[in-house]
């Protein structure tokens, strides 16, 4: 039998395999039984080191609540239609959110681990998003979408830190808005009186309304 150590909540021991093992209780899991942490090492000195540090984690709050390998593309799904409908409306989340999540977030970031996405993969992200021409403007939404689901998962202890809020975020300068022509304009209001609802264009060409405030229209 191996010879354990009681520390508290926490146990260390040398097991069969010649190695020793560390413990340690930091709450409880959705089923209800205990959440124990389990740590090794070839020696005892460094095993109870590293129980130590778990043991503080734990006690300021710090501590990463077990993810079972879930990924940023799983997390960022999960958000997406359970979390976010809470404080998004839905035309939001289905116009913006919802393809930044899939088009972009998940295929570029999807497959890390959540807890162990690093400041680097995100910043090596945008960048390609850069490269493949997105507007400033967009890839700046997409790191607050980002940011705002990593702030969930941690404030629910599936990462330690937010890594988002450690990259700059992209830069979203205004440039020179380009005027239509009078010609794409008239075109515009022709197309717009062959198509149902299509006085909403025509208002929103004359009044200069965005996409979403004609959409609004009644």
């Amino acid at each position: 039998m191996p010879e354990r150590k009681p520390n508290r909540r926490s146990s260390i021991y040398r097991g069969q395999d010649g190695w020793w093992h560390g413990w340690v209780t930091i709450g409880i899991k959705d089923d209800g039984s205990p959440d124990r942490r389990h740590r090794m090492g070839k020696t005892e000195a460094e095993v109870t080191r590293k129980v130590r540090e778990l043991e503080r984690s734990h006690d300021t709050g710090h501590t990463v609540s077990r993810a079972n390998g879930l990924t940023v593309g799983q997390w960022m799904e999960t958000w997406l239609t359970t979390i976010a409908p809470r404080r998004i409306r839905r035309s939001t989340l289905e116009s913006t959110y919802a393809p930044k999540v899939r088009n972009r977030i998940i295929p570029g970031l999807g497959k890390h681990r959540l807890d162990r996405l690093t400041p680097e993969h995100v910043e090596r992200f945008y960048t390609r998003l850069e490269a493949e021409g997105l507007a400033p403007a967009t890839v700046l939404q997409i790191h607050r979408i980002l940011s705002r689901a990593l702030k969930v998962a941690t404030q629910r202890g599936y990462l330690g830190r937010n890594v988002a809020t450690l990259v700059d975020a992209p830069s979203a300068a205004s440039g020179e808005i380009e005027s239509l022509t009078l010609e794409e304009a008239q075109k515009i209001i022709e197309l717009a009186a062959e198509r149902r609802n299509g006085t909403r264009w025509s208002v929103a060409l004359a009044l200069g309304l965005r996409q979403c405030a004609a959409l609004g229209l009644r």
